[in-house]
């Protein structure tokens, strides 16, 4: 499973949620791989760096030929508080299409800063051109870690 979007919208820290680590995330540099232990299986979490749409395409390239070529999920994930990252990931899907994966969801993260501003922005709109047939809001702050990977969970093969 890859976690794809550009920086500050929360990738790092819903795979710390997932994984129960308390410390505050760091910056991510490169591609980083996190195993999460499931009920007699392992999902491997791909973490992708980058502050913009052809850093974080690049990355993934890297990620996919170092951990291997099958992908089970790419999380497209923006902010629901800054525009800018949700058109960030159309650049993003068309460098990322380019590797089969069985599914893809869209990830609406900082619903609590949303809730706080007034607004939200949405990603309806914005699925389709995706190819994403799922979106989720969520605050990987303040969400408990088991909706968190309810998320991921309900979208795997099986």
């Amino acid at each position: 499973m890859v976690f794809l979007g550009v920086g500050g919208v929360g990738k790092t820290t819903y795979i710390y949620r997932l994984l129960g680590i308390s410390k505050k995330p760091v910056l991510t540099r490169r591609p980083r791989w996190y195993p999460l232990y499931a009920d007699r299986a392992v999902i491997y979490l791909v973490d992708v760096p980058g502050q913009r749409a052809v850093e974080v395409a690049r990355g993934y390239y890297q990620a996919v030929r170092a951990y291997g070529a099958r992908v089970d999920l790419i999380v497209y994930m923006y902010s629901v508080v800054e525009p800018a990252t949700l058109d960030a990931l159309f650049e993003i899907h068309q460098w990322a299409m380019g590797v089969p994966a069985f599914a893809r969801i869209l990830v609406g993260n900082k619903r609590d800063l949303a809730e706080e501003a007034g607004f939200m922005v949405e990603g309806d709109g914005a699925a389709p051109y995706l190819g994403v047939l799922k979106i989720y809001y969520t605050s990987a702050l303040k969400d408990d870690a088991a909706s968190l990977f309810r998320i991921i969970a309900e979208n795997l093969p099986l």
